[in-house]
């Protein structure tokens, strides 16, 4: 099974980063076999479980969670995706530090991502990226301001919305509907 066929069939709990979402960071990240990830706000695990797939054989990630019941949905789903060899769910919050060092990529799904990036600068490695998740634009520049304080360099924020077309024999066009805004990533980079 492929990883978009596993994620539909994964336990959701709190909101996810959606697959679009997630490739986006994949793609301005170069997210990669042998990587080091490590993700803070594991949630139902969604966003670790797909940077596990990418990391595979030789990469993993670590995912922290402050949240007992969150981290115990987000290990069960990592199990249920096959990838507990590669992703690893730990109770912790990640303001209080962040255990591994010369990380390739960091990524914050937190409401107060600001708070995480001195601790992020410490374990990222040089040239590696710190990506936030977040909803609104007033935190994506607190964000990038404290990240600018810290010698991080903003690299560049974006949204991504989808809307599929409908395809007839009279004529094609665009849904009505589509998943438009989820949130707003940032990248920094050390």
């Amino acid at each position: 099974m492929r990883l978009p066929d596993i994620l539909p069939k994964l336990t959701r709990g709190p909101q996810i980063i959606t697959l679009k979402d997630a490739a986006l960071i994949s793609a301005f990240t170069g997210i990669s076999s042998g990587d080091l990830v490590v993700d803070a706000g594991s949630g139902s695990a969604f966003l670790a479980i797909y940077m596990g797939n990418l990391v595979k054989p030789d990469g993993r990630v670590i995912s922290y969670e402050r949240r007992a019941d969150f981290a115990r949905l987000a290990k069960r789903n990592v199990k249920k995706a096959g990838l507990e060899k590669y992703v690893e769910i730990k109770n912790k919050d990640i303001f209080n530090g962040i255990d591994e060092k010369n990380v390739d990529v960091i990524t914050l799904d937190l409401p107060e991502p600001w708070s995480a990036v001195k601790r992020s600068k410490l374990a990222l490695e040089k040239g590696g990226f710190l990506v936030s998740y977040v909803p609104t634009i007033e935190q994506v520049r607190h964000f990038v301001l404290e990240c600018g304080k810290n010698g991080l360099r903003h690299e560049k924020t974006v949204e991504c919305m989808i809307r599929e077309m409908v395809l007839h024999e009279r004529g094609t066009r665009p849904q009505i509907k589509g998943i438009m805004h989820t949130g707003y990533i940032t990248f920094v980079r050390k």
